[in-house]
């Protein structure tokens, strides 16, 4: 395991913080610059304006076209990428260790010197409005995001990452160019860093490379509604299949509380051997596709059970599920069970760290979210520590039938909840 006291953390005069974990024997090198925002942070009539600025990223700078900037990674067997979140945007870069100054140089000139040209932004917003289509298009995607939406009414937390398509037909070259100022500041953005490069060495290009306006994001607050009261909601639509979504808020992702949920969470429906799995799919034969989840954010949560199954029959399927949630807030949890959970958790979890972009994330995310690093061991401590009465204590809390919001997608039936 990583010593994470090796993992090396410094801010830059400007604010921009850099973490590194340093490998010297790895041949790959990982590079992430992350902003503390996301979608959440969006003015109302930007809605999907963070993720229109991730794309349009890639679509040139003074002296790169966009065809430049995939030709230059790729023909060194590289990959560039970015993701938006409600919480984040990242944009990352992996190439072999002897690449590691070309990766660097594209993401700082993408980041700071895209010109976001008239045309471009054009053709991009046709991109953008084909993939709001394709979400439209595909109900196991769109069902989570009529769940958040019912769970976190009137809050960020419930709008949609990718905007709609009236906010996305508004967005102009200027748009860009202020949302970008007001984002890429020091304090804003976190740099992270996997591989092999020397402190003073990733010190000397990020101050060079990262030379952003000082300065934070300033952030309104948006109170969270109705206490979490439940909501049922069918949204009627002709498919072959009724999609739904079972769940609650739930924590931040602060609270300690959250590794007893990730227990229950993949005791209810983490895989093949979980009760949801079994019981839905193996048992009764109602489902192809069951799981369970949960999302953290820095201030709320939410857990959800997707299904989906022949309309007809969802009234059948939700009953077996909320007997799960029964079952487990009744103490039906077996100490047996516990512990194959908590092995099956973190086997996931260390397999999970074996590529590089997986650790540069870890050293990102537990520095925005926790401003330090959470190594591997305290991490596995705080799994294993989790108890059986800890567990009944958070179903109590999250699975409680009454307070279940179920979201419906589908032609629906008359028997249908």
């Amino acid at each position: 395991m990583v010593n994470y006291s090796s993992v090396k953390r410094f801010t830059l005069d400007n604010g921009v913080t850099v973490v590194h974990e340093r490998n010297p024997v790895s041949r790959a090198f990982t590079i992430g610059v992350w902003t503390r925002s996301g979608g959440r942070d969006e003015r109302v009539s930007d809605e999907g304006l963070c993720h229109f600025l991730e794309h349009m990223l890639f679509k040139g700078t003074p002296s790169r076209s966009a065809f430049d900037i995939s030709l230059e990674i790729e023909r060194v067997g590289g990959s560039l990428d970015a993701f938006t979140s409600k919480d984040t945007m990242c944009v990352y870069a992996q190439v072999l260790e002897s690449q590691r100054h070309l990766a660097i140089d594209l993401i700082s000139d993408m980041l700071m010197n895209s010109t976001f040209a008239d045309d471009l932004v054009e053709v991009e917003r046709r991109v953008v409005l084909e993939e709001i289509g394709e979400v439209d298009d595909a109900p196991d995607d769109l069902v989570h995001e009529l769940f958040a939406a019912a769970v976190f009414p009137d809050h960020p937390l419930g709008r949609p990452i990718l905007g709609n398509k009236k906010s996305v037909a508004g967005f102009t070259r200027a748009d860009l160019k202020r949302f970008r100022k007001r984002v890429f500041r020091g304090s804003n953005l976190v740099v992270a860093v996997y591989g092999n490069i020397s402190e003073s060495e990733l010190r000397k290009v990020c101050t060079e490379r990262f030379a952003f306006d000082p300065g934070d994001l300033r952030r309104g607050t948006t109170r969270l509604r109705n206490g979490g009261k439940p909501v049922r909601r069918m949204v009627r639509r002709k498919l072959h299949q009724q999609h739904v979504c079972i769940g609650s808020r739930t924590f931040s992702y602060h609270e300690a509380r959250r590794f007893p949920l990730m227990v229950l969470t993949t005791l209810l429906g983490g895989g093949m051997s979980s009760r949801l799995f079994q019981r839905i799919r193996e048992d009764m034969g109602l489902s192809y596709n069951v799981f369970t989840y949960a999302d953290h954010s820095r201030d709320s949560g939410l857990m959800a059970t997707y299904l989906a199954v022949k309309p007809s029959n969802a009234p059948r399927a939700i009953d077996a599920v909320m007997g799960e949630f029964r079952a487990v807030s009744n103490g039906s949890l077996t100490r047996k069970e516990l512990d194959d959970v908590k092995e099956h958790i973190k086997g996931r979890i260390l397999l999970g760290l074996e590529s590089s972009s997986a650790r540069m994330m870890r050293l990102a995310r537990s520095e925005m979210n926790y401003g330090r690093q959470i190594g591997e061991k305290e991490l596995l401590r705080n799994i294993n520590g989790v108890t059986l009465d800890d567990v009944l204590h958070v179903a109590h809390d999250v699975l409680d039938v009454e307070r279940q919001s179920i979201v419906s997608l589908g032609p629906g039936t008359r028997s249908a909840r």
